[in-house]
């Protein structure tokens, strides 16, 4: 079973100073150790070798006062009778999971948007105030 789940606000809340492909330039030998760790992780796909993928994290620093995030899990896709080696059936799934990922964060931006609480210094003197959290949207305003 595949869930997907849709996130918004974790690049709101940090500043990145050197890009992943920027780090294995680094000099005084930093990006040939940033190189040779990448090389040690498994590829994600079944059918590239390791060195076509990049998977080396960029350099970040947290922003002062972070953004608010916002999670939404979709509609659960059933892999049971799904035939890894048939293409049309994999292709139906992908397709399907990514359609849910947009929607999920279409919905969420939106939602966000309309969030009378997203500024964080807003959020955190409401909170202090009240003792609780600052509420948020209704569920029934997404996945319309």
């Amino acid at each position: 079973t595949i869930v997907p789940i849709s996130a918004v606000g974790a690049a709101d809340s940090a500043n990145i100073l050197v890009d992943a492909p920027d780090m294995l330039k680094l000099p005084f030998g930093l990006g040939d150790r940033a190189a040779n760790t990448t090389q040690n992780v498994m590829a994600a796909r079944y059918d590239q070798d390791s060195s076509d993928e990049l998977f080396q994290p960029p350099l970040v620093v947290p922003k002062l006062l972070p953004a608010r995030h916002y999670f939404i899990f979709g509609k659960p896709f059933d892999t049971t009778y799904i035939d890894h080696q048939n293409m049309d059936e994999c292709g139906e799934l992908y397709a399907g999971v990514k359609g849910e990922l947009k929607r999920g964060l279409d919905d969420l931006l939106e939602a966000r948007e309309k969030d009378p609480y997203k500024d964080t210094a807003r959020r955190i003197a409401l909170e202090q105030v009240l003792g609780k959290p600052a509420p948020t949207f209704e569920v029934a305003e997404l996945n319309k």
